[in-house]
């Protein structure tokens, strides 16, 4: 992970060797306690000098074996290393989190993005399990008025509506849009193994290795096939090639 993200424009990576004494160290790690701990310490140091900064806090207790401290929470499953355990206790770190930087004064100059990266297990018996892909995201500040968003939104679109709330004129290699903005379009994409998917609506490409792309009707929360849409097929295979040869010759940077 750590050279993924110097590779990806990371200035500064804060790992486990610079704890001096966390409270919990899992298989993972240090526990999302000690993470949250530290992550208010350092933004407020950034925030009292002056700095603008982008952050961002990488939890790893919810993941196998999940190994928590104990005492923390009531648990759903009494004394198992489970994942409703490790979720309960992520969610407690947040409370933790948010409980001290309300206190302190970076925080309302601070967007927040709340978001996973993946379902814990994503499996099903449709070609791409279109509803495993179903993820929470929360974005919290000063001044953010609560709402539901109820359209198709991906990780990219969190992202540029989390920068929409800075109030700035911005210029970002981000292939996501704001919520807010009027030519947002209603899509997602997906990747399962070796296949890849666009959703449109409820319509859903599906491109696969060595295989004719095919169009689905996403309904009950279930593909069904559906007439060749020819070109959504090829817009998803366009944005196979293009995502992969923006990345591969660094064109985004």
């Amino acid at each position: 992970m750590r050279s993924w993200f110097l590779g990806n424009g990371f200035d500064e990576i804060i790992e486990q060797k610079d704890y001096d004494a966390p409270h919990f160290v899992a298989t993972w790690g240090v526990s999302d306690e000690d993470l949250v701990t530290k992550a208010n310490q350092r933004f407020s140091q950034l925030y009292d000098a002056g700095k603008p900064f982008a952050a961002l806090m990488f939890s790893s207790s919810n993941h196998s074996p999940f190994d928590i401290p104990q005492g923390r929470i009531q648990e759903v499953k009494a004394g198992e290393r489970c994942v409703e355990n490790a979720v309960k206790y992520a969610d407690y770190a947040i409370g933790k989190f948010f409980e001290e930087a309300k206190k302190l004064p970076y925080y309302q100059d601070t967007i927040f993005v709340i978001i996973a990266d993946h379902n814990i297990r994503v499996y099903g018996d449709d070609v791409v399990p279109v509803s495993m892909f179903h993820i929470p995201a929360l974005i919290l500040g000063e001044g953010v008025t609560p709402t539901t968003y109820t359209k198709l939104a991906s990780q990219p679109d969190v992202l540029a509506t989390a920068l929409d709330y800075l109030g700035k004129d911005l210029h970002y290699p981000i292939l996501g849009n704001t919520i807010f903005s009027d030519t947002k379009a209603n899509l997602t994409l997906m990747q399962f193994n070796e296949s890849y998917a666009l959703r449109v609506d409820d319509q859903v490409a599906v491109i696969r290795p060595n295989k004719p792309a095919q169009t689905f009707t996403y309904t009950q929360q279930h593909l069904h096939p559906a007439p060749h849409n020819q070109a959504l097929e090829h817009d998803a295979l366009a944005f196979i090639l293009g995502l992969n040869y923006l990345y591969e010759k660094q064109r985004y940077r």
